[in-house]
């Protein structure tokens, strides 16, 4: 009996202790993100780093890590660390999208090279749709891809596919901007009607519906 209650003890400790690490790796790993969004990249990176290395099964700070040494110019290790954890899962789309990202920018020495990254980028590009259909970044590489290598029918397929998840997302602004008036919130529905315009014509979309909620929301 009393070895069971100290086994009881000691599986307790444990699960505290690693509790606790899962708590200071998460707390790095949001200091991490505000500096990244401050672009203090060297701060962000210490932080990613030590939550990394705090808690393995933070995929997030991993992931911010890849991507701080990404805008670091630092591919080679950017690289390695979005393989790592495509190594542990294979369907995470936020690291085959960036190792896709990774792949086509890399300096290569030759043209057999070139062709090899972007052809390797493009499965992952495409994993990554299959994956997330609304993933409009990962259309627009795989379309930039499409049309560098003159797949011109597969790049319009990806662009209109594009296009079709903005018309989407300016619907969505257009809904929050009417929710803040309801509100009561006339300064922020401004900005996202405002910010959805932008957008919309940038696009070539219709912005009459737009208009109209601009214009009532302006009252």
């Amino acid at each position: 009996m009393r070895k069971l209650f100290l086994s009881m003890i000691a599986i307790l400790t444990v699960y505290i202790s690693c509790k606790a690490d899962a708590n200071k790796a998460y707390r790095l790993y949001l200091k991490g993100k505000e500096a990244y969004f401050k672009q203090e990249l060297d701060t962000a990176k210490k932080y990613f780093t030590e939550a990394s290395e705090i808690d393995p099964s933070l995929i997030n700070a991993r992931l911010m890590l890849a991507k701080t040494y990404y805008f670091q110019k630092n591919f080679d290790e950017a690289l390695e660390i979005l393989s790592s954890i495509l190594a542990e899962n294979g369907n995470h789309p936020g690291s085959l999208f960036w190792k896709a990202r990774t792949l086509v920018v890399m300096v290569k020495e030759n043209k057999n090279e070139i062709a090899k990254g972007e052809s390797e980028a493009v499965s992952l590009l495409q994993k990554v749709i299959e994956l997330d259909s609304h993933h409009i970044g990962a259309r627009n590489l795989l379309a930039l891809l499409y049309e560098k290598n003159r797949k011109y029918r597969e790049a319009l397929f990806e662009y209109t596919a594009a296009l079709q998840e903005e018309e989407t997302l300016l619907n969505t602004r257009a809904n929050l901007s009417i929710l803040y008036y309801r509100l009561g919130l006339k300064d922020k529905a401004l900005h996202e009607i405002e910010r959805a315009l932008r957008i919309a014509e940038c696009a070539d979309i219709s912005t009459g519906n737009l208009l109209i909620i601009k214009k009532e929301v302006e009252r």
